[in-house]
């Protein structure tokens, strides 16, 4: 679709959401309570894309597929991992609000 279908001003970092998104399963490692993306996402996002991010472009795509995914897949900063990309059972199968405690 093109930006006129969609309504969306398709920016970089949505380009960027958009590949993390296509790779998630890949990326993610799945816990008892949901999947989670909390190591090296600028180098493989560096490598799925081929360009050189600084950490603030990586962040700018995690906040856009929060928003993109109405929050089904969260960015958040966790208290003793650091920033994360979460997305809890709850999410997959249907409710709108994931947990934190995904990641406990």
């Amino acid at each position: 679709m093109d930006t006129d279908e969609t309504g969306i001003d398709v920016t970089p970092s949505i380009e960027r959401a958009v590949s993390i998104f296509e790779h998630w399963e890949e990326w993610s490692d799945k816990t008892p309570k949901g999947r989670v993306l909390k190591d090296d996402l600028k180098t493989l996002l560096r490598t799925a894309t081929g360009e050189g991010l600084a950490w603030r472009q990586v962040y700018r795509a995690a906040e856009a597929l929060e928003e993109l995914s109405k929050d089904r897949i969260e960015f958040i900063d966790h208290s003793r991992h650091g920033k994360m990309l979460i997305e809890s059972l709850s999410a997959r199968s249907g409710d709108c609000r994931s947990s934190s405690a995904a990641t406990s």
